[in-house]
């Protein structure tokens, strides 16, 4: 027959197990949580960086587009170098294939091949229109060189925006980069490059 001290220790031994028990739930609802809460913010701001680079892509995609156009309102007057515009024309259509991406503009010289490629393109498709003997009769001509030189002076803000963002969710990864470490949450924590150099 059990001694009573013996069912009374099996009592309390009950007691703690039960106890641990809920201890372990409640951190692990906790952890839950946090996780949670660390995966909205994640989401919030990714989606934040992904929709300023997609603002940033389609301005500079409107820009191949508007020198397109130029060629062609210089192709209308029926009186135009035709190699020099097809050539124009295909050097516009290879911009696009050395462009960088979110991921290859950790090599800063990417960008600048890029900007130095597309910013002469564009003097040389104004030269070649501004330098029409018609030019001064064909009033879009002028317009369409205003709108391209009004999304490359728009091309520092939409970097400076973008950049805001991933340093907002490079730092949100820096400050919590333990708690995804020990998670199954998909997020990694390396952090985005910058349009903006390191100082």
């Amino acid at each position: 027959m059990m001694s009573k001290k013996f069912i009374y220790l099996v009592i309390i031994g009950i007691f703690i197990a039960g106890a641990f028990s809920c201890s372990n739930k409640k951190q692990t609802e906790s952890d839950a949580i946090v996780l949670d809460s660390l995966m909205t913010t994640f989401t919030a701001l990714s989606d934040s960086v992904d929709r300023n680079w997609a603002i940033m892509i389609a301005d500079d995609d409107d820009k191949h587009i508007l020198m397109k156009r130029l060629l062609l309102e210089v192709s209308y007057t029926n009186n135009y170098d035709k190699d020099r515009f097809l050539e124009l024309t295909n050097m516009v259509d290879k911009l696009k294939a050395i462009r960088y991406d979110q991921e290859s503009m950790r090599n800063s010289s990417l960008i600048d091949a890029y900007d130095s490629a597309t910013f002469e393109l564009a003097d040389q498709i104004i030269l070649f229109a501004r330098s029409h003997p018609r030019y001064e009769d064909f009033p879009l001509m002028a317009e369409l060189i205003d709108d391209i030189n009004a999304k490359n002076n728009y091309i520092l803000i939409h970097r400076i925006h973008y950049d805001n963002w991933v340093k907002e969710l490079n730092s949100f990864k820096q400050s919590n980069q333990e708690l995804l470490k020990g998670s199954d949450s998909g997020i990694g924590i390396e952090t985005m490059p910058l349009f903006e150099l390191p100082s």
